[in-house]
């Protein structure tokens, strides 16, 4: 019979070898024809000594370690080969410590990842409990940033045309209406379309950014990038993540703005409510304004 030994360190508290338990409880039961034991370091010596006493075709040892320190380097090889050389007739494999097991790495990175992104979904919900603050801002002459080229980023675009921003759009590809889009007259606003790929550099002296990709690394990269910087972000895919939302607007005449939010929570409710004050407001507001103007 093969017999798989793992190795661990010696540890009476309760509940410390739970997640061992669980490896072994694996390993049977994935390995039926294989012999799965376990050992620690102080007594690894005598117990695999007694397994090669018995009629057993090989035997693979594991250290259920992180580090490929003394115990991994000098202690075990010792004792195995040690053992190797008393019972020469049965084949033996010395794995390497968990630590260095490829996969290992990317393993612990992604937990870590799950364990940021849930206590970052927490904080969210904490902060999507309370009420945005509705401002309108001068962006005239200002540096503004929209990373992405697809059509969520076009829209942005349009939106910010009026404002008399100096606009910078990065994207290694674009949608074919960018080219065509047009600045009204006597505006002070500009359109640089930048085709390639966002770089950190591109947050210079700007004063805000749009998030418009449909990249998570790339979404997740310039917003920890424009807040480290402490610029204003606006995030398309994922407005919890974001400084500020951009609320519906409508223009009635020359004087009058309505904006319709329900802080990023239901955009699609928010159009519908737009689309609704247009087809019942539109005369009644353009009156008011032309009546307000003559008196």
């Amino acid at each position: 019979m093969k017999v798989v030994l793992i190795i661990a360190h010696n540890c009476i508290r309760p509940g410390a070898y739970r997640g061992f338990e669980t490896v072994l409880d694996r390993l049977r039961k994935d390995m039926p024809d294989a012999r799965i034991a376990s050992t620690s370091l102080v007594d690894l010596d005598n117990d695999l000594r007694a397994i090669l006493r018995e009629d057993v075709e090989s035997v693979t040892l594991l250290p259920y370690l992180l580090l490929n320190g003394q115990h991994s380097k000098g202690d075990i090889p010792a004792i195995v080969a040690a053992a190797q050389k008393d019972f020469p007739q049965i084949p033996m494999t010395l794995l390497p410590p968990l630590g260095e097991w490829d996969g290992f790495a990317d393993m612990v990175v992604n937990g870590v990842r799950r364990a940021n992104r849930a206590e970052a979904q927490k904080e969210n919900q904490a902060h999507s409990n309370s009420s945005l603050f509705a401002i309108e801002m001068n962006l005239e002459g200002k540096n503004v940033l929209v990373v992405g080229g697809g059509r969520i980023a076009l829209r942005k675009v349009k939106t910010l045309l009026p404002t008399g921003a100096r606009i910078t759009v990065v994207a290694p590809m674009f949608d074919p209406e960018f080219k065509t889009l047009e600045v009204p007259q006597n505006s002070l606003t500009t359109v640089t379309l930048e085709e390639r790929p966002y770089d950190v550099l591109d947050l210079r002296s700007v004063s805000m950014v749009f998030i418009c990709t449909d990249q998570p690394a790339v979404n997740a990269q310039v917003s920890n990038d424009a807040r480290a910087r402490r610029i204003l972000v606006n995030n398309a895919c994922d407005y919890l993540d974001g400084d500020f939302i951009v609320p519906a607007r409508m223009d009635f005449g020359k004087n009058i703005t309505v904006t319709v939010s329900t802080q990023g929570r239901a955009p699609s409710l928010a159009k519908k409510l737009k689309q609704k004050i247009q087809a019942d407001w539109k005369k009644d507001l353009e009156q008011i304004e032309k009546e307000s103007c003559e008196l």
